[in-house]
């Protein structure tokens, strides 16, 4: 194949450069186009495709470092102004010498997230996306709804890749050193203590206080600052979803903390669009995440990951007339406890039932409401209970790790159902309906759906957080905490169980208030159960 270094200027003169790999025949070929902040190469951030297969199969593989990154001049904004960008590249893309005109767009996170800005604005020549693990937007990778800091993911990303880049950057142009990115590194704990210096800065108040940020990623303290959705900070980075035309492959994986936005930009393009969720975290889609081995199935090289990207871009830009074989399906799930994939209809599943499983004073999980309320907890931003897996940025402690080693808290509450006797399916969006009284005029509410083993072995599924102010004293108010979305089957012998706490540290930002939280009768979580 043919590597070229390609340059364009957006419509206010900034030049964007683009590393192109192309047949070596000598025709136009239909073009695939990835923008990204994490630097341009085949096997960079952000890929999980086979570049040398797709230049095999006839297309033009196009990688492009987005604005103020990588050799693109201009100044690097994080999601914010991707739209008009993303317009010009791929107008620039359908128009090179090189390109019959068609165009599609593919890539993980931000490059997800390029996509569908670039798609809102409806560029000549786009034909279809697939955003892999994609954020809902901008805010959306910083705060939980209510204002919660998703401060694992948003601080790990910044001092481990933004940092990082603008480093390597700026020794690139001459403006920093060798020396200065190796006292950074040291700064942060690499090697050996990145996950405890992350924690050790994540304890920083106010949250927008972190010197290492403050000049490689000026605007990480303007976020920390604007918890409300609705400033004008956050405006850019919204996509449209009513103006995006072009069919979508969409995927994600059901430990990706993107998850949720993934899932809701299938549930508001819909159309011919598609969805696969496996079980998968943001960077890892191998067969085992941490220990739990999900078979021979669950891994993207065993669903041939490129192959099914070419099925999707052939039928959508060489215009064929038959549906992509391996996408027949509109949504493709993997259902964890049974370990095995299932072709659905769409999403969510219209034959899930909503059934409420109520937190009883005594301890239990039942779909009968129980005796008395749910307990209480201490909610204690000096001694936060610690995450432990999940949905997080972390080298080695993610996924569906094992609950017990906090089995000492006194500040967590456990509900759990007697052993089951038949399986139970759970697919869909989780929630925790709950009444609540605090000490505090400020509470949080964290929730966590497990799968307990015969062996004793607690598997978390997914979590969540929702934060309560303005409480008066003996106030009791409905909170709904969202612990997205899953699917599993609770097999014969298991437990179902809900974990409720006030906190869930780094995951979350701590409330820096301290009080006892009540839950009051009724208060119950819904899980989406398959008949």
């Amino acid at each position: 194949m043919i590597e070229t270094t390609e340059t364009m200027t957006t419509r206010d003169g900034v030049e964007l450069v683009a590393t192109v790999w192309r047949p070596a025949e000598e025709h136009p070929v239909p073009v695939l186009l990835s923008r990204t902040p994490y630097g341009r190469g085949p096997l960079g951030p952000g890929y999980h495709l086979d570049v040398p297969r797709l230049v095999a199969a006839g297309y033009a593989v196009v990688c492009q470092d987005v604005r103020g990154t990588g050799g693109s001049g201009g100044d690097f904004r994080f999601i914010s102004g991707e739209a008009a960008d993303g317009y010009d590249a791929v107008r620039w893309a359908a128009t090179a010498p090189w390109s019959d005109g068609n165009v599609g767009m593919y890539g993980d996170s931000y490059l997800a997230i390029t996509q569908l800005l670039a798609a809102q604005e409806r560029p000549g020549g786009l034909r279809a996306i697939a955003p892999h693990v994609a954020p809902a937007g901008l805010y959306e990778c910083v705060y939980q709804p209510g204002g919660v800091p998703n401060l694992n993911i948003i601080l790990t990303i910044s001092l481990m890749v933004l940092a990082l880049d603008e480093l390597d950057r700026r020794i690139a142009h001459g403006t920093a050193t060798q020396s200065d990115k190796d006292a950074y590194l040291a700064a942060i704990g690499l090697p050996g203590r990145i996950d405890e210096v992350v924690r050790e800065l994540a304890e920083r108040l106010p949250l927008s206080d972190q010197p290492l940020l403050a000049d490689l990623v000026p605007f990480y303290a303007p976020w920390m600052d604007t918890p409300d959705p609705a400033d004008p900070l956050w405006r850019d980075g919204v996509v449209d979803h009513t103006r995006v035309e072009v069919p979508a492959l969409v995927s994600t994986g059901w430990y990706d903390y993107f998850s949720a936005g993934s899932i809701d930009h299938y549930e508001r393009l819909r159309g011919e669009s598609r969805l696969i969720v496996g079980p998968w975290t943001h960077f890892t889609h191998e067969r085992d995440i941490c220990g739990r081995d999900y078979g021979d199935q669950a891994s993207q090289d065993a669903i041939d990951w490129t192959g099914v990207h070419l099925d999707w871009f052939d039928h959508w830009l060489r215009g064929s007339s038959d549906e992509p074989e391996r996408e027949r399906a509109r949504v493709k799930i993997f259902v964890m406890g049974d370990d095995v994939w299932r072709d659905e209809e769409d999403w969510p599943l219209a034959r899930a039932q909503r059934v409420p499983y109520h937190l009883g004073g005594d301890g239990t999980l039942s779909t009968m409401p129980g005796v008395g309320g749910g307990g209480e907890f201490v909610g204690d931003p000096g001694d936060p209970v610690p995450t432990v897996g999940g949905a997080v940025m972390t080298f080695d402690a993610f996924g569906p790790l094992d609950q017990r080693p906090l089995d000492d808290r006194t500040d967590v509450l456990r509900h759990q159902t007697a052993p089951l006797a038949a399986r139970v399916e759970v697919t869909g969006q989780v929630e925790l309906v709950a009444l609540v009284s605090s000490t505090a005029t400020s509470a949080d509410v964290t929730a966590k759906l497990i799968d307990v083993h015969p062996s004793g072995r607690a598997e978390l599924l997914t979590d969540g957080i929702a934060r309560v102010s303005g409480l008066a004293p003996g106030e009791v108010r409905e909170v709904t905490v969202r612990l997205g979305a899953i699917s599993n089957a609770f097999l014969p012998g298991h437990r179902i169980r809900v974990d409720v706490a006030g906190s869930n540290f780094p995951r979350f930002g701590r409330n820096p208030e301290k009080g006892t939280t009540t839950l009051h009768a009724p208060s119950y979580v819904v899980l989406p159960t398959i008949p």
